[in-house]
């Protein structure tokens, strides 16, 4: 499996917030990314790209941090910092950072995901430093087959 480090200014995300069971999230978040994309209309002048999509993670009591037993998730765009969300949409502003990053699908999500914190941050020096989010470009239709891209900020032991 391919992991590149790269960085990312910060950024900021508008969309729709969840929060649920970090065992069911396949459960709680597809309705997420349903009603955002059935509200898009509304927001689509304030979107950065709508080539690509921005699924962001944190636990419940600390920004940005890794799920535990429970997790929050945005469905959403990338806009500039300044926007003002319209009603029913929030934003989530993410730090300077620098990321491990991989692209799966569905079906190895969870093999990916296992490699980049089991064995790539250990055996490169790295350790997660936060959310794991994830990336799509508008070419993922296909839930079966299409790439996505997970992205873990990490810092240097």
């Amino acid at each position: 499996m391919k992991v590149q480090i790269i960085p990312k200014s910060a950024f900021s995300v508008l969309g729709i917030e969840g929060r649920g069971d970090a065992d069911k999230g396949p459960e709680w978040i597809k309705p997420l990314w349903n009603k955002a994309y059935n509200k898009f209309d509304g927001i689509k002048d304030l979107v950065k790209s709508d080539q690509e999509a921005w699924g962001l993670m944190s636990v419940t009591d600390e920004y940005l941090a890794p799920w535990k037993k429970e997790g929050k998730y945005l469905a959403g765009w990338e806009v500039e910092p300044s926007t003002k969300p319209p009603e029913g949409w929030i934003i989530w502003d993410v730090p300077e950072q620098m990321y491990a990053v991989i692209a799966c699908t569905m079906a190895t999500y969870g093999e990916a995901y296992k490699f980049v914190v089991q064995q790539f941050l250990l055996k490169e020096g790295y350790e997660q430093a936060g959310a794991m989010h994830e990336f799509y470009l508008k070419e993922f239709q296909d839930i079966e087959k299409d790439n996505l891209y997970l992205y873990f900020p990490i810092k240097k032991v």
